[in-house]
C-alpha cells in the first residue's frame, strides 16, 4: 500500500509540474505578443525573429525549412510570415547560392535596430522574472526542462508508432 501511495504522489506530482509547465508557456505567449505588438508585429512572427537572431551565421541565416522544424510549424505558415516581415523591412529572404528551390531568411539591420530597443526591458524584466534563481540555478533548470522536453519527444514517438 505504501508504494502505491508514492506512485500517486508521483503522479500527482507529474501532473503538476505539467500543468505549471503549460500554464507558464501561456505566459510566456503573452509575453512575446507584448513584445512584438512593440514593434508592430505578432507574436509568431516575433519567435521567426528569435529564431533568426539566435542563429550561428546571422548573415546568412536559416532555410525556411529549419525555421519552421525549430517552431515546430509548416513551412508554408513560415513562408506567408516571412513575407510579411520582409515587408516592414525586419527580414531578408534570399534564394540559396547551393539550391535556388531553398530560401534563407535573415533578419534586417532594422530589425535588430527594433530588437535592441527592447533589449533593456527585456533584461530588467529577466532579472524580475528569475530573481530567486542564481545563475547556476538557471543552468540546471534550463538543463532539467531540456530534458524533460527530450523524454516527451521519445515518448510521443513510442506513443505515435502505435497509432
Amino acid at each position: 500500500m505504501n508504494e502505491r501511495k508514492s506512485t500517486d504522489k508521483l503522479q500527482d506530482a507529474a501532473e503538476r509540474l505539467a500543468w505549471e509547465i503549460v500554464s507558464t508557456s501561456i505566459r510566456l505567449d503573452e509575453l512575446r505578443s507584448i513584445w512584438a505588438k512593440m514593434i508592430g508585429i505578432t507574436g509568431p512572427q516575433w519567435m521567426i525573429m528569435m529564431v533568426l537572431a539566435n542563429a550561428e551565421d546571422r548573415a546568412v541565416g536559416l532555410p525556411v525549412g529549419a525555421v519552421s522544424r525549430a517552431l515546430r510549424v509548416d513551412q508554408s505558415f513560415v513562408v506567408t510570415q516571412s513575407k510579411l516581415l520582409e515587408k516592414k523591412n525586419l527580414l531578408r529572404r534570399k534564394n540559396s547560392t547551393e539550391d535556388a528551390r531553398v530560401v534563407n531568411l535573415s533578419l534586417t539591420d532594422h530589425a535588430y535596430k527594433q530588437m535592441a530597443n527592447l533589449s533593456s526591458q527585456r533584461k530588467e524584466l529577466n532579472e524580475f522574472v528569475y530573481a530567486d534563481l542564481d545563475l547556476k540555478e538557471l543552468l540546471q533548470l534550463t538543463g532539467k526542462m531540456s530534458s524533460i522536453k527530450s523524454r516527451l519527444e521519445k515518448a510521443i514517438m513510442k506513443i505515435s508508432v502505435g497509432l
